[in-house]
Order: C-alpha cells, then structure tokens, then sequence
C-alpha cells in the first residue's frame, strides 16, 4: 500500500513538471527556449500574452498588441498596476503574486492560482500562477466596469467613486491612476473606454 502511495506522489509531481505548474516545478522556459530555475518562487511569467517574460518594467507589460481590441483598457490595466505598484518588482505582493491589479478572491476571471489568497495590510491578495494570469484578470475587470457588465461597479461611476471602493489608499489610487491616464477624476472608466 505504502509503494502505490509513493508511485502515485512521484506520478503526480512528474505531471507537475511535466505540464510545466510553477508552483510544482518552479521551472520556467525563457524567451531564448532555454530552461532556466525561476529566481523568483513568487513570480512567474510563460511570455505568453507579449511574447517574452513580463517583469516590473512597464514596457514588457501586455497592451493593444497582446491581440486584444480595445487599447485603452489596456492603458486602465497599465495606471493600476503602476498605482498598485507592480512596477516596484520583488518584494511588493502585487508583483510576487503575480496580481498586477491588487485583486481579491472573486476577481480570478478564470485565470489559474498558485495557491490560497495572501492576507497583505488587511485584505487577501489572489495568488495567480502567471503574470500573464493577473494581467488578464485586470483587464476582464476594467473590461466590465467600463461596459457596464460589473456587478459591483455600475457603468456610471467616476473615477473617484471607482477608487472608493477598490483601494484602500483611494485618494492616492485615484491620483495615480487618473494622472497616468490624463483624464478628470469625474469621469468615467467608461468615458475613458469609449464605451459611454
């Protein structure tokens, strides 16, 4: 019974690798094809969205030619993962948490997790398994604010009315975000979106 038990764990951890599950193998191929051991355990990118690794600069993050329509949302996903501090990189749970938006349980968007949500300065943090997995969670969040399909934030909330309910520093968030964006905190995701 004993040998089943150990041939079923050893079976299961090579599908780990063999799939390539971070959390299993902490392996990550590079853009160059190469395999390389993830230096870091908590961030993991498989280049899949731009087609290379995305880091906590903002110029390897996805935008418009990830191959998504509308651009500006990617701009929305750009001003709160700035505001949130992905571009600060190791250390920072939004960056080692692969969780460019800050997102809490609820907000997966179907995107895969590493593990159970991480409490940080008071609320839990989803722990996704890829950066590309936060990044697009972000976006399908804004997507449907701005187009009015959120359950939680209607299509006609402002900027600052948005931030109130999605930050915890909103007077700051909604600083950041809207002075990236160049845009009143009055208006709207949706204005921004072009989906007013």
């Amino acid at each position: 019974m004993t040998v089943i038990f150990i041939l079923i764990l050893v079976g299961l951890a090579t599908l780990g690798i063999a799939i390539g599950n971070p959390v299993a193998s902490n392996v990550a191929a590079s853009s160059t094809g190469t395999v390389e051991t993830n230096a870091n355990p908590g961030h993991y990118s498989n280049g899949s969205l731009t087609g290379s690794e995305i880091t906590n600069d903002p110029s390897t993050w996805p935008g418009v030619q990830s191959g998504f329509s509308n651009g500006s949302i990617w701009d929305i996903v750009t001003a709160v993962a700035l505001a949130e501090g992905y571009n600060q990189g190791s250390g920072v749970a939004p960056y080692d948490l692969n969780n460019p938006g800050d997102l809490s349980p609820g907000d997966e968007q179907g995107q895969a997790v590493a593990g159970p949500p991480e409490n940080h300065d008071g609320s839990e943090i989803i722990d996704f398994s890829t950066a590309e997995g936060g990044f697009i969670a972000l976006y399908i969040k804004f997507f449907n604010i701005a187009s009015g399909n959120s359950k939680v934030y209607p299509k006609t909330l402002t900027w600052t009315q948005v931030a109130a309910i999605y930050a915890g520093d909103s007077g700051n968030w909604v600083k950041n975000v809207t002075n990236y964006l160049g845009v009143d905190p009055s208006s709207t995701p949706a204005q921004y979106a072009g989906l007013a």
